[in-house]
């Protein structure tokens, strides 16, 4: 079902009908995407301060689009930073030494209650043996 909602990027009130933003700024979107398209095309090696600086769009706007995976059919592969710690990649919101580091910080913390669990288990155990 549709809401009334305000548009994130401009404030103005729209129906919301699945897209974030208003048709207005879908449409902005859309034109401001096809003039970065259209750059890359032609400076297939631009870093997104490049990008930024030879079309005026705005970097949160080029690192969406990039995020969002609208350049893979031109086969470039555009860098921007890790989430975590800044290195450049060309996918995914980390880096793969930041991404290694959390799978193992979750294994990590996984282990870590299941001790605690294990712990309190036996805890009941021997309380409810105690109470016989």
């Amino acid at each position: 079902m549709a809401s009334l909602k305000n548009c994130p990027s401009c404030g103005k009130l729209y129906l919301e009908t699945g897209r974030k933003v208003c048709p207005a700024c879908v449409e902005a979107e859309e034109e401001m995407e096809n003039v970065v398209r259209n750059f890359v095309r032609d400076h297939k090696k631009a870093t997104i301060h490049e990008i930024v600086q030879g079309t005026g769009v705005k970097e949160r706007i080029v690192i969406r689009m990039i995020k969002a995976g609208r350049f893979i059919e031109t086969g470039i592969k555009i860098e921007y930073p890790c989430e975590k710690c800044g290195h450049m990649i060309t996918r995914g919101k980390l880096c793969e030494k930041c991404s290694n580091d959390l799978v193992q910080q979750v294994a990590k913390a996984a282990a870590n209650a299941n001790r605690r669990l294990e712990r309190s288990d036996r805890s009941h155990t021997l309380n409810m043996m105690k109470n016989r």
